[in-house]
């Protein structure tokens, strides 16, 4: 790699020139404009960027690791391959940015946007957020096992077959958002909005959910084995197929949900409304919990094994 000084640097950036491969570390740049400038597979490991616009600025495989932004805005920037891993990420715009395979791993985030960005196959393992906003964007088979994530917006977000393994997420909005085949398993969630999401498909095994509201969701398939379920509104949802064999269900509102051929097999039950919920075909073996009101409603609307 070519090495530059600061100084060379910011006068090359000024004259349009590309940077390939160059040796950038530690750069620092503060209250300058480098738009539309390109670092292509630079090496910029512990660079410090504070108040610096980089809209449409060209980062593709650069090495970005252990960097502090703050105040940058990145929109419509090619960060494709970047790696921003352990990096402080602060009050800075991602909209439109192309992330495709982005490196974020153990990174931590703070009042960041990213509108409408691809964030496709991205490695966001063990990163940490607050006030982060993902609306509309493209997280398919992204990367986000073990991330604590505060004030997260994900509506019409694109979230197909990511990875949330045993994440902690508090206060998040997912309205509308498609979560087909997604990973959530062992996670905690608490506080969350998922108003006409679609999460068909999607597994929530051994997870932690309290005070969620599933209204109008598409939970198809989706499994809730071995879950504890607390303070959960089901209103108007399809759960037809879903499995939540063995999940603990306290204070749950099933009004008119679709419960068909669901399985509630070794389920325990306290403060549930069934209140006009379809429940035929739905398993209910060895289910505890259930008033004898309850029970006698359950099988003559059609569920099965009810004793």
């Amino acid at each position: 790699m070519t090495l530059f000084a600061p100084d060379v640097v910011l006068q090359k950036i000024k004259e349009g020139v590309e940077f390939n491969q160059a040796e950038l570390s530690r750069l620092k740049l503060d209250s300058v404009n480098v738009n539309e400038a390109k670092f292509i597979q630079c090496y910029l490991r512990g660079a410090s960027f504070a108040n610096v616009s980089c809209c449409q600025t060209n980062f593709k495989s650069t090495n970005l690791a252990f960097s502090v932004l703050n105040n940058v805005d990145l929109s419509q920037a090619n960060l494709e391959r970047t790696e921003f891993n352990s990096a402080s990420i602060s009050d800075s715009i991602f909209d439109d940015a192309n992330c495709y395979k982005i490196k974020l791993f153990g990174a931590k985030l703070e009042d960041v946007k990213a509108i409408h960005t691809n964030f496709s196959f991205a490695d966001m393992r063990q990163s940490s957020g607050t006030n982060i906003t993902f609306n509309s964007a493209n997280l398919a088979k992204t990367f986000l096992s073990q991330t604590t994530l505060q004030q997260v917006n994900f509506e019409r977000a694109t979230i197909t077959n990511a990875n949330f393994i045993s994440s902690r997420i508090t206060d998040s909005q997912w309205r509308k958002a498609n979560l087909q085949n997604t990973d959530l398993s062992r996670s905690r969630l608490s506080q969350a909005d998922f108003i006409d999401a679609s999460l068909v498909n999607t597994k929530f095994t051994q997870a932690f959910l309290e005070a969620i509201n599933f209204t109008a969701a598409e939970l198809l398939e989706t499994d809730f084995r071995n879950a504890e379920l607390n303070q959960i509104n089901f209103t108007d949802s399809t759960l037809l197929s879903a499995n939540l064999e063995g999940a603990q269900l306290n204070q749950i509102n099933l009004t008119n949900a679709n419960l068909q051929d669901a399985n509630f097999e070794n389920t325990t039950w306290h403060e549930v409304n069934f209140g006009d919920c379809n429940v035929e075909g739905a398993v209910f073996s060895d289910a505890q919990g259930l008033s004898d009101d309850q029970r006698l409603w359950l099988k003559k609307n059609g569920a099965l094994n009810v004793t």
